[in-house]
């Protein structure tokens, strides 16, 4: 029998297609308590600074050194920080090192990570899954935009570190689905890939932080996004993910911003009411298109 046939048979069997979904998941739960998550490789200037920027100490000059070897890098910096979030009536800069200094560490890793994930689009061996990983990348946007609004209104968190939340906060997603490419046996049912990704995005998301090793507040944020209890506390970045999450996926539809502002206004304790929020829900609504001009789309 062919492969082709065999495969075919096999993705068809339930019991079988079972069988396959419960090893996945075994091997899963192996790779999370290890602590062996990581997604495909990018340059290795690109992960040297990644790997620079998880100390929070890192060296300046060493890191406009490392950012300068890879040009793509370096235009992303340049561009945040001449960005109208960062100019604020100061001068263009054209210097990375007067850069770095400009938008800060969150920011930097904002910019890292986002240069990381235009390469894996571009990577060859994921052409497949361009479209999906366009669409990833466009709703890191839209949540980052809204976690940064909400935690500059509420002082609830560091905006910047509310950001870089949003950006990565599907990450998890993204893993599972370079992971279930290729896997017929398993992605010819749809309902069971969709059970994947929402039933275990967010532990894999934190798992992938944490072995870049990333902030504990970030990675627990990253755990607790589909808590809806988040949304109840206060003061931390966990409860602005979780808003900004919510916000930013029911609000997709322009149809349902007012009500997606009247939610919001009535179960989170931020203590916005629904015309605070259909403004914040409008502004990032924009800032997500500035951001992917700034870090690219």
């Amino acid at each position: 029998m062919s492969n082709g046939t065999h495969n075919a048979g096999a993705a068809g069997h339930p019991d079988l297609q079972d069988s396959q979904l419960a090893e996945f998941m075994a091997t899963l739960e192996r790779e999370l308590a290890a602590g062996n998550v990581s997604l495909p490789s990018w340059s290795k200037v690109t992960e040297r600074a990644r790997t620079a920027l998880a100390a929070p100490d890192f060296d300046v000059d060493e890191l406009a050194r490392l950012l300068g070897a890879e040009a793509g890098l370096a235009v992303r910096v340049l561009t945040l920080a001449n960005s109208a979030m960062f100019m604020r009536g100061g001068r263009p800069l054209s210097d990375l090192k007067l850069a770095i200094l400009r938008v800060g560490h969150d920011m930097l890793r904002s910019a890292v990570y986002a240069h990381a994930l235009v390469q894996l689009r571009q990577a060859p061996k994921l052409q497949r899954l361009r479209a999906i990983l366009q669409q990833l990348w466009r709703e890191s946007t839209q949540v980052a935009a809204l976690a940064r609004l909400v935690a500059s209104r509420t002082a609830s968190a560091d905006p910047d570190a509310a950001l870089l939340a949003g950006l990565l906060h599907n990450i998890g997603k993204l893993y599972l689905h370079v992971r279930l490419d290729g896997r017929e046996d398993l992605t010819v049912n749809a309902p069971l890939s969709v059970t994947l990704l929402t039933g275990w995005h967010a532990r894999i998301g934190a798992a992938v932080a944490r072995n870049w090793q990333m902030p504990e507040a970030l990675c627990q944020a990253l755990a607790d996004q589909d808590v809806m209890e988040t949304m109840g506390a206060q003061g931390d970045l966990s409860a602005v993910l979780s808003v900004a999450v919510i916000g930013a996926y029911a609000s997709a539809d322009p149809a349902q911003l007012e009500d997606t502002a009247a939610h919001l206004a009535q179960f989170s304790r931020f203590g916005l009411n629904a015309a605070s929020w259909l403004e914040l829900l409008g502004r990032a609504q924009a800032e997500s298109i500035a951001l992917r001009v700034t870090f690219g789309d």
